[in-house]
């Protein structure tokens, strides 16, 4: 059914699964890591947990509305701190800092610069022609990438702790270039991302809340994100399926990505240091 009435390649349509499937509902243990942090001691906070991240989410999309060019480069540059901060794992500040910046670049920078082409025409449907501004912070931020990449590989020499995560990064990169850019970033997000993210809170939960309790929390949050993608999808409804599918995956995946980052990297990891 997907063949007839669209002409995205097959590669763009498994990725786009991938994220759907795989990636997105990694979110959906938020709920479980709201009740590990508390705001399910009380109904109030519940709620109040819930609204909050909802209206996070719906604020992410009325500024997209607004100002799609500005919202881009916003969320490549929160997407390179989130993606970063989950693969770092210096012990000294500036290493960690480094590995952020170098580790969540090369996913979001370095895609683009690897396909500028097709990443481009991916921007232009999400920024309504407007990706200029998206496409010159990408070339930047990849050239400062590539210096601080020289630094970390000399730093990589002296400390054999980071040599892992620089044999990862490298790995990365080559799946990066030799994969179409949609499928390359599916591959991070849902293999690196996802199960990394999912391996480190799951130590935690499962020591404070019931398995059971976490999972149903969590197949219901992602029905219903599937739910709201699909309403999008028909809101939309622009007569193009193509640009409607990958504005509502990926405005969908900022919008989400906010209130996520806000609570994994703003208070769950603070809670473990």
């Amino acid at each position: 059914m997907i063949g007839m009435v669209t002409t995205l390649d097959t590669s763009s349509i498994v990725a786009l699964l991938m994220i759907v499937i795989i990636g997105l509902p990694h979110g959906a243990f938020d709920g479980a890591v709201a009740n590990y942090l508390g705001a399910g001691k009380t109904v109030f906070s519940g709620v109040r947990f819930f609204t909050t991240y909802m209206a996070s989410a719906i604020v992410v999309v009325v500024l997209w509305v607004l100002l799609p060019s500005l919202s881009l480069v916003v969320f490549l540059i929160i997407s390179m701190v989130h993606f970063g901060w989950g693969d770092a794992n210096a012990k000294t500040n500036f290493q960690f800092i480094l590995q952020v910046v170098i580790h969540g670049g090369l996913v979001v920078f370095g895609t683009v610069n690897f396909h500028i082409t097709e990443v481009t025409r991916l921007f232009n449907l999400l920024t309504n022609g407007d990706s200029s501004a998206a496409i010159q912070v990408s070339q930047i931020m990849f050239f400062g990438i590539l210096f601080l990449t020289i630094i970390y590989l000399f730093l990589a020499i002296k400390n054999y702790e980071l040599m892992s995560r620089l044999i990862e990064l490298i790995v990365i990169a080559l799946i990066l270039v030799l994969l179409p850019p949609l499928l390359g970033f599916a591959v991070y997000f849902c293999f690196v991302h996802t199960g990394r993210h999912m391996m480190h809170i799951w130590k935690k939960l499962q020591i404070a809340m019931n398995s059971r309790v976490i999972f149903i929390q969590a197949i219901g949050l992602t029905a219903a994100s599937w739910l709201l993608g699909l309403g999008a999808f028909y809101f939309l409804d622009s007569g193009d399926f193509d640009a409607d599918i990958l504005r509502v995956v990926f405005i969908g995946l900022a919008a989400l990505t906010v209130p996520h980052m806000i609570l994994v990297d703003g208070f769950f990891r603070n809670k473990q240091t």
